[in-house]
């Protein structure tokens, strides 16, 4: 992975968010849709918006600096997706993860839906962003629809 150096010189910045991850992030709208994505997806030929590579990551280590600075959609009910592993609602420990950092943090309590991998590649084809991880771990892929911010 490559780190920009001037992001390890900003104060409350998770080194994980690169310059080019951060402007990627920073424009993205209300309603935008960001994919988090394993090593077996495939990110370059399905990504129509900005593509980010993050070598030597795992989806979770990029949710949970994602969600540093990215505010999850409070106003639609699911604005969460995970894939399933099969024709079931059976969550994969990746998505367990993912729910459980999500939890974890100001984003809790956000609705989530759980599709077939089709469904989620049809989706993935309408974000505006792709952060292609290394993660090996079966449907360890996620989307987040961005919310807004609000005066503090």
């Amino acid at each position: 992975m490559t780190i920009v150096k001037g992001v390890l010189m900003l104060k409350t910045i998770d080194p994980l968010l690169s310059a080019d991850l951060l402007h990627a992030l920073a424009s993205m709208g209300h309603g935008d849709t960001l994919v988090i994505a394993d090593a077996n997806f495939a990110a370059a030929s399905r990504a129509q918006g900005a593509l980010v590579t993050m070598p030597g990551t795992t989806s979770s280590d990029v949710l949970k600096a994602v969600l540093t600075v990215f505010p999850v959609d409070a106003f639609d009910d699911y604005p969460i997706t995970v894939m399933s592993q099969g024709d079931g609602e059976e969550l994969p420990d990746a998505a367990q993860d993912f729910l459980k950092i999500i939890e974890e943090t100001d984003e809790k309590g956000r609705g989530h839906q759980i599709v077939d991998r089709f469904k989620f590649y049809d989706l993935s084809e309408k974000a505006s962003l792709i952060v292609s991880t290394t993660d090996l771990r079966p449907y360890g892929c996620l989307i987040l629809q961005k919310g807004v911010v609000f005066d503090a």
